[in-house]
């Protein structure tokens, strides 16, 4: 097997490595970004194309539109403060715990380490809470989901779209009764390898105990030691341009090709429910909603289960599907490359991320260090 998708459609979602009867593809970090591409091990190859059969590049969409849209919160106070959003994958997570089932999601672990893992009981949901602005390592999980469904386990699986369709492609229809999916709307993902080296180059070598991407709906990157010691803090709009991780991927910079074209970044969707924040609530919405609210997309009949599942311990208020779609980008279209992004390429092997970051946007950041000064005098 020569290539099992072209680069640039790769998402890295590992369904080739789990799917691999012969385990000869591992996931290795590209040189420059450090996103994870599969590497073939030809001299244990048998080239039989599992990997390419099962890779969602070489499929057609099967996608589904939205039966309905939900703005809503969990109704617990601890829960809703504890959420970056409404607490809505945490909700479902309680759910199918509760079911007897299990759940598998993203994790922020020692080491500056973010993964999917699997859980099963409610005390460990904390693990999962949490927004992470980078693209978790998904490792043999595909082939976990499989033995627990195998042994008439109900699972939810929550990650990005492709994560989604990863999974979604390598368990098959003949076992996917008891899976259920919720995919987060996604701008696009950096990689562990970028996140990595910033923080130990912001922290001269020191592994945090903490890191959050976000408290509620104020968007920063904070690095914490145990007992709470705060070691780095960068607001992305307050400091704006300061923060060369979080200012690469809120523009689009750290993204994989794939995300680019992101097949999954418009209204009709891959899982059973899409979650993310609702932005653009229209104005007659009549609650407040001060730690954030979240927009929950049903597309299947197993969505709804979910929904049903959840609504006794959580605010939900339907709403059209066209003002939830309408005020989110990523629910319309992939982040395209613009001009800048492809200059960002261009130089990127020459001067790395920081300073080529910095070359690209150097008109706006002269601009916002001028308002800054002229404001000051």
């Amino acid at each position: 097997m020569d290539i099992i998708c072209k680069a640039e459609q790769c998402t890295g979602c590992a369904a080739c490595m789990n799917r691999c009867p012969k385990k000869c593809i591992e996931m290795h970090e590209d040189s420059i970004m450090g996103h994870l591409h599969p590497i073939i091990d030809h001299t244990k190859c048998v080239d039989c194309g599992a990997c390419k059969k099962v890779c969602p590049a070489n499929s057609p969409l099967n996608l589904q539109k939205p039966l309905t849209a939900y703005a809503g919160w969990d109704k617990s106070e601890s829960e809703y403060e504890s959420s970056t959003s409404g607490g809505a994958a945490s909700a479902f997570a309680r759910y199918v715990i509760r079911q007897g089932g299990v759940v598998y999601g993203c994790a922020m672990m020692p080491g500056i380490e973010v993964r999917h893992i699997r859980i099963d009981t409610e005390y460990d949901i904390r693990l999962l809470k949490g927004s992470k602005y980078v693209q978790s390592t998904i490792g043999d999980v595909y082939s976990k989901v499989r033995e627990d469904l195998r042994q008439d386990r109900k699972v939810l699986f929550i990650g990005t779209p492709c994560q989604v369709a990863g999974v979604k492609s390598f368990i098959g229809e003949r076992i996917a009764g008891n899976l259920y999916t919720v995919d987060l709307i996604c701008h696009g993902t950096p990689s562990l390898a970028f996140l990595r080296r910033h923080i130990l180059k912001k922290t001269k070598g020191v592994v945090p105990d903490e890191i959050f991407f976000r408290k509620g709906a104020y968007l920063l990157l904070l690095l914490l030691l145990l007992g709470g010691k705060e070691i780095y803090r960068s607001s992305l709009f307050e400091q704006r341009y300061q923060d060369i991780y979080y200012n690469a991927f809120f523009d689009g910079f750290s993204y994989r090709d794939s995300c680019n074209t992101c097949r999954y970044a418009q209204p009709n969707r891959v899982s059973d429910v899409t979650i993310g924040d609702f932005w653009g609530l229209d104005e007659d919405f009549p609650l407040e909603h001060p730690h954030g609210c979240s927009v929950l997309l049903p597309t299947t009949e197993k969505g709804m289960v979910l929904i049903d599942g959840i609504r006794s311990e959580f605010n939900l208020f339907e709403r059209s599907v066209d003002e939830a779609v309408n005020g989110n980008e990523q629910l319309r279209n992939p982040k395209k490359k613009n001009f800048r992004i492809k200059v960002f390429r261009k130089i990127l092997p020459l001067f790395g991320i920081d300073k080529s970051y910095r070359l690209c946007m150097f008109d706006k950041i002269i601009k916002r260090n001028l308002r800054i000064i002229i404001k000051g005098k």
